[in-house]
């Protein structure tokens, strides 16, 4: 069976999706690996993105920056409705009910919606060994990272709640002071990539979907997924694969991103020399950036 790649490729640019197309057509031929790509529109550079073996897949959530306040007040009315009357829609009216998970596919944040849309996908196609998601934006593939590990993995991001900014700034801000304090010095995970099985990234997307579908506002989405692991609430088996050492690489903090240096755009680390096999958060350090985009656009 072939593995699978997939990732929600909403209001992206052209660089990065050329990039991370490209640089996993550099590693898995299309027989070996299947690479599907969400989106909600029609771009120019599509005719040639598909002849590296890419699938699209539809979305109709059109969701960007310059959503307007009142269009975001509606989004909330209609979902938050739906889900209140979940009770009595279930039973007089389950067609309207069933649409729930739509309403919020269609108007929410691409954070939130591209698990929906995953799914859907991984519901309907099953022919698949190995799963990676992935964001698209800021991920480049450089070597192999498909393995035979049964189990899905999760990644470790090597930064501590109490010091890493954002990470402890979402946290606080979605469960309070008091959850805080009790991971501070805890490592929090990185949702922009997981891998494995089909069966169990289907499971954990299910999950997570769940979680959503059950309290869809007012929460940064990597908030609520570590919220789910630290609680022990998530029920799919999981290993930790280890950043900086790890296949998948996510360059966190400027720490991290100092032990890995750019040769002719191949990102290296220091200690050895080794190219990580998967590398996600590159974006954020301009030369590496820079070289990475030369390496595979020029």
């Amino acid at each position: 069976m072939p593995h699978l790649v997939m990732g929600f490729a909403t209001n992206l640019g052209e660089i990065p999706l050329k990039i991370f197309t490209r640089s996993l057509r550099n590693i898995y031929s299309p027989d070996e690996c299947e690479l599907v790509l969400i989106t909600n529109r029609y771009e120019s550079y599509f005719g040639d993105v598909a002849k590296l073996g890419v699938r699209f897949s539809p979305t109709y959530n059109n969701y960007t920056t310059k959503t307007r306040s009142i269009s975001k007040a509606i989004n909330r009315l209609a979902i938050h409705s739906t889900r209140t009357l979940k009770g009595s829609l279930g039973k007089l009216a389950p067609e309207i009910f069933d649409s729930y998970r739509a309403f919020i596919e269609n108007w929410h944040h691409p954070h939130f919606v591209r698990w929906f849309a995953y799914e859907r996908f991984l519901s309907l196609n099953r022919h698949y060994d190995q799963v990676l998601l992935a964001d698209v934006k800021d991920v480049v593939f450089q070597s192999p990272f498909f393995s035979e590990e049964q189990q899905l993995c999760l990644c470790d991001q090597a930064i501590k709640y109490g010091e890493t900014f954002w990470d402890t700034k979402w946290y606080r801000e979605a469960y309070g002071e008091k959850a805080l304090k009790g991971l501070l010095g805890r490592s929090p995970f990185c949702i922009g990539t997981m891998m494995g099985p089909h069966r169990e990234i289907l499971s954990i997307v299910r999950e997570l979907c769940d979680e959503f579908s059950e309290r869809p506002f007012n929460r940064v989405e990597q908030a609520v997924f570590n919220h789910l692991i630290f609680s022990n609430q998530i029920k799919t088996p999981y290993t930790v694969l280890q950043n900086v050492t790890g296949p998948i690489v996510t360059l966190a903090s400027d720490e991290i991103a100092e032990r890995y240096t750019t040769d002719r755009g191949i990102i290296r680390r220091r200690s050895d020399g080794s190219a990580a096999a998967v590398v996600h958060m590159y974006d954020r350090f301009h030369p590496m950036l820079e070289e990475v985009t030369q390496r595979l656009l020029s």
